[in-house]
This record gives structure tokens, C-alpha cells and sequence, in this order.
């Protein structure tokens, strides 16, 4: 989806190509950039690397801060992770609806957090963070998407085999038909266009 939606937003695809690190969150695009012939090593998911993130700040000491999600929903992230890992440092929280975006800044800016981690969808996230990064001050910030809902346990991930096959996003799309559907039957449509438009490209 971010693919696509970047292929049709140069803003987007701007924002992308400046980041630190990009992963692979979906395995179509492993499966693409094999038959491209540039193949990447493996799939890494957003959520995947999100908790294992928060794992390693409880174990070094670095604090964290979660910003996004409904309240309900971030204050449950806090606990979950708080539970699961004692000694975890929690800088701040907060939910993600708000007006004033100076507000916010300064109160992640004086939390100093060594991690930032938003949860709230695309592209919004993507612009967000690259409007004010640079005041934000945080050595390391991470745009989550949807991953604060599954923490939480509002949505459930797909089992292993599912993802393994490539199909978690189908899994997604029965949990929330009436949200996804345009983003994934649509959206995948337009992926597998994009894909043979550069093979194409690399084979003519």
C-alpha cells in the first residue's frame, strides 16, 4: 500500500527515500524485488521490530515514548509492555488525536525519550515526522502504523503459517472489511500493476 501510495505522492516518495532505515514490511515486496532482480533478504514487520525495539530499550535502560492510537488503546500499550517488561522507561504517552502539533512537540522535546514511536496511519505519520523530527530532538523515532491496536490486543495478528504464505493481509481484511477493503483489494491490484510496469521496464 505505502508503495503504491508513494508511487502516486512525490512528497511521499521523498519522505521515504530520505529515512535512515526502510524495511520491508510485506512480503509481496520480497516476492517483488526477487522478480525485479534485486532481491532483499527477507521481510522485516513493522510490528515485529516495533516490540523487539521496545525489548531492547528495557534491557539497555533507554527510555521510550508512545504516541498515537485512541487513549484507550495507548494507555493499554503501556501497560502491556510495563508487564512484560519491568524495567521499562516510559517517558510519555499520549493518544493521537490532537490540533495543536507545536503542543506535542514540546512535550516529546522536554520527555527527551530515546525511542518515539507513532501510531497513527499513512501518509500522516510519514509528513508528521518529517515536518518535526528535527525539533523533536529523538535519537530514534519509528512510524507504527496500526501496530499500537494489535499490541493492545484490539486487533489480532495473523497465525504464523498465514503470514508466512503471504497472506496477513487477507487476514486483516476479514477482521476489518468495511476499512480495508479499498486499501488492500484495490491497493494490491495497483501493486502487482506497478511490479510488471517495472519489469518491463528491465526487460525492454
Amino acid at each position: 500500500a505505502k508503495i503504491v501510495a508513494a508511487d502516486r505522492d512525490p512528497t511521499l516518495k521523498g519522505i521515504i527515500r530520505s529515512c535512515d532505515l526502510v524495511n520491508a514490511d510485506g512480503v509481496s515486496v520480497v516476492w517483488a524485488s526477487k522478480l525485479l532482480g534485486a532481491p532483499l533478504p527477507a521481510r522485516i514487520a513493522g510490528i515485529d521490530l516495533f516490540e523487539c525495539l521496545v525489548g531492547a530499550a528495557a534491557e539497555d535502560g533507554r527510555s521510550v515514548y508512545f504516541l498515537g492510537a485512541r487513549p484507550e488503546v495507548v494507555e493499554k500499550v503501556v501497560q502491556v509492555f510495563r508487564d512484560r517488561h519491568p524495567g521499562l522507561l516510559v517517558a510519555g504517552y499520549r493518544d493521537g488525536y490532537w490540533d495543536d502539533d507545536d503542543e506535542v512537540v514540546r512535550a516529546i522535546a522536554q520527555a527527551a525519550p530515546d525511542y518515539l514511536f507513532l501510531g497513527i496511519p499513512s501518509p500522516r505519520k510519514e509528513l508528521w515526522l518529517s515536518r518535526h523530527v528535527p525539533r523533536l530532538g529523538v535519537p530514534f523515532a519509528m512510524g507504527v502504523g496500526g501496530s499500537f491496536d494489535v499490541v493492545a490486543g484490539v486487533i489480532g495478528r495473523a497465525p504464523h503459517r498465514v503470514q508466512r504464505i503471504g497472506l496477513e493481509w487477507a487476514w486483516r481484511l476479514a477482521q476489518e472489511p468495511r476499512r480495508m477493503w479499498r486499501r488492500y483489494l484495490i491497493g494490491n491490484a495497483a501493486f502487482v500493476g506497478l511490479t510488471a510496469r517495472e519489469w518491463w521496464r528491465s526487460h525492454t
